[in-house]
């Protein structure tokens, strides 16, 4: 009898012990453009799921310099910061609970599904729900439904239209500083998106305001507004805006320079950092930036070439020094769809680990703004080169757009323009190294590099990991992760290509 009981309590003791441990586990996340499993684990019927793979989804930035104790969060408006082992954290300037402890494994932040996610609902412009039972977290970017803005010179004047997902009540009002303002009634704001459109030619600031019960579009215009109509159009539904007889006048020419990718992403223009006497980073093994990104270019070229879907262009395909001017004209006189700048990361401090990838805009934190100083202090340096060879006396044109306003103005439309796309493609991509790379994950983020400002069409800057840190430098250097980060990249361009040629068909039907 005392056997037989020894025996049930045994029984009963290892329920226990199953029923309270960790099961590992995945969460379906689904978001437009389609569906992604990231990791996860169960315990104690709570599920906790990767931020850190979230967070690629997501866009923002991770930042690790203080592992072992707190971990931020950033989306460019939004700071989240979490304490290992705690359930408090803070966002933006409150702190909350989340009821269970924030958690650090193999390297990635998991936090609780069922009691984070209501908070990251709360803060970000996307739609965001977790359902327990089918381990399915939603992010629906469905939710806006004021999705852009488009800016096209007319003979008669300037059309502004404002895209919606439906007919909307507004009111459109001026105000002082010639401000044209279009308040949307129950209108959801794709902030981002519009203030990306910002098209330098004719407007000096365009911004967003979200309120509870409407949003507001808000566009300094250059041009003296006298006369402007409005309309609500539909197939698409759209607010339609004439200025007529603006007087608007182009800062660079009469016409918009015809730059730029076509309807079919067919070209893509590999450009492989640094080369000849610019080494570029150096790892504490010797290791070259100049080498590596080089053979990571190669076997991105061979895969695509294989394909036979795509022509490729490289900036250099041996080890020569190419300037900045060279490297955009060659994508621009190409008529390049899509132009991938390869590079790898250094940093004073020698544990920094993880890949990045860059779009072109304003950058938004202290991390990207290092990044962008010394990828661009190679130019800088040419730059400075160039001027000393000509002499003081001389004027040299400036090839940058430094410093020449007419340059600059294109320059920015640029940016502008393809930010969107630029993006997108930075995603597309980050979602595939977080698949096929085996380094921690530093997410997508936007600087101003010079590289990417020169090039009209949507690029990205991949730093694919750290060459100042030893362990990184190893696995930088071999074959191997040569390949992967090229088939990583391939996948991305692939993706991007059968969204943007279906995108373009539905427009032309």
């Amino acid at each position: 009898m005392q056997a037989r009981s020894r025996q049930l309590f045994s029984i009963l003791l290892l329920t226990t012990v199953l029923a309270c441990s960790v099961s590992a586990d995945t969460v379906e996340v689904a978001f437009s453009g389609g569906k992604q499993n990231i990791a996860a684990y169960r315990q104690n019927r709570i599920t906790y799921l990767s931020f850190s793979e979230l967070a690629e989804i997501l866009g923002g930035t991770l930042d690790w310099e203080t592992v072992g104790h707190q971990i931020s969060y950033t989306d460019g408006v939004n700071r989240f910061d979490f304490v290992l082992n705690s359930p408090f954290f803070k966002l933006n300037d409150n702190s909350y609970n989340m009821t269970f402890p924030a958690d650090l494994r193999n390297g990635q932040l998991y936090l609780p599904a069922e009691t984070f996610v209501s908070f990251l609902n709360g803060a970000l412009p996307q739609s965001i729900s977790f359902n327990g039972e089918q381990a399915l977290l939603r992010i629906d970017s469905e939710y806006f439904n004021v999705t852009d803005l488009v800016v096209a010179r007319k003979a008669n004047g300037l059309l502004i239209e404002i895209l919606l997902t439906g007919a909307l009540p507004y009111e459109i009002f001026q105000t002082e500083g010639n401000w044209l303002n279009v308040s949307i009634t129950n209108g959801r704001i794709n902030q981002s998106q519009i203030e990306s459109r910002k098209d330098s030619r004719y407007m000096y600031k365009l911004s967003t305001h979200q309120a509870a019960g409407s949003g507001q579009v808000s566009m300094r215009l250059k041009g003296k507004v006298q006369k402007f109509h409005h309309k609500l159009a539909y197939n698409p539904p759209r607010i339609q805006i004439t200025i007529a007889d603006a007087g608007f006048s182009l800062d660079t020419s009469s016409t918009t320079p015809i730059v730029g990718p076509d309807d079919k992403i067919d070209v893509i223009v590999i450009d492989p950092g640094h080369g000849g006497s610019d080494y570029g980073a150096i790892g504490p093994g010797g290791t070259r930036e100049k080498t590596v990104v080089l053979e990571i270019a190669r076997e991105l070229a061979k895969l695509i070439r294989k394909d036979k879907q795509f022509r490729v262009v490289m900036t250099r395909d041996r080890d020569r020094y190419i300037s900045l001017d060279q490297r955009a004209r060659i994508a621009n006189d190409a008529g390049a769809d899509l132009f991938i700048s390869i590079h790898a990361n250094a940093s004073v401090k020698k544990k920094a680990r993880g890949w990045n990838v860059f779009f072109l805009a304003p950058a938004k934190n202290d991390s990207a703004r290092s990044v962008a100083q010394f990828e661009n202090s190679f130019f800088l340096k040419e730059r400075s080169a160039l001027e000393a060879h000509r002499g003081d006396s001389a004027s040299p044109p400036d090839e940058y757009g430094l410093e020449n306003p007419i340059l600059s103005i294109l320059n920015e439309m640029i940016m502008t323009e393809f930010q969107a796309e630029s993006h997108d493609l930075a995603m597309m991509l980050a979602r595939e190294f977080r698949k096929n790379l085996k380094i921690p994950s530093r997410g997508v983020d936007q600087a101003g590099f010079f590289v990417l400002n020169k090039v009209f069409t949507p690029s990205v800057l991949i730093e694919a990991g750290f060459i100042s840190n030893k362990k990184e430098e190893k696995t930088i250097k071999s074959s191997k992760f040569h390949k992967r980060v090229a088939r990583a990249i391939y996948n991305a361009i692939k993706k991007f290509k059968a969204k943007y040629e279906s995108k373009n068909q539905d427009k032309s039907g």
